[in-house]
């Protein structure tokens, strides 16, 4: 419940992200709304997952993972990083902040350097390839790429 409340409070507090930086685009291709949709899509993973709870039906020796034993200092962590890398896309620009972003979760999540800057490296180019290059998403122009 915490992270739901967490996600709808960093989306509801974010609305004047959503605004096209070119007059003619449109207001999906806003550099605020995909972060904006993950928010949501947080929000109702963490309801789905409460409901769930609620109405669990205890299990000897399951193989699914057990999202009771969750860190919850560490997804409110991510999502506080999550709410940060929002404000900094329009700002420091799509390529960097992501960057930026996904070393500090890795640090934050206790991954090693090693890890960290390979994943973060690779994922940040591989997102701009995908969404500047061949989806054609406005992010603006930060004051880095």
């Amino acid at each position: 419940m915490l992270v739901s409340v967490a996600a709808a409070a960093v989306m509801l507090a974010t609305p004047q992200l959503i605004t096209p930086y070119p007059a003619e685009a449109a207001w999906f291709e806003s550099a605020a709304f995909f972060p904006r949709v993950t928010l949501v899509l947080a929000c109702i993973a963490g309801l789905f997952e409460l409901y769930q709870r609620r109405s669990a039906v205890e299990v000897a020796e399951s193989d699914e993972l057990d999202s009771s034993t969750a860190n919850m200092r560490q997804a409110l962590g991510m999502l506080a990083l999550f709410g940060l890398y929002m404000l900094a896309v329009p700002w420091m620009g799509y390529l960097s902040s992501t960057w930026v972003f996904l070393v500090a979760s890795g640090a934050w999540l206790g991954l090693s350097r090693r890890a960290t800057l390979g994943l973060s490296v690779s994922l940040s180019l591989g997102m701009w390839l995908v969404f500047v290059k061949v989806l054609k998403v406005y992010f603006g122009h930060g004051w880095l790429i």
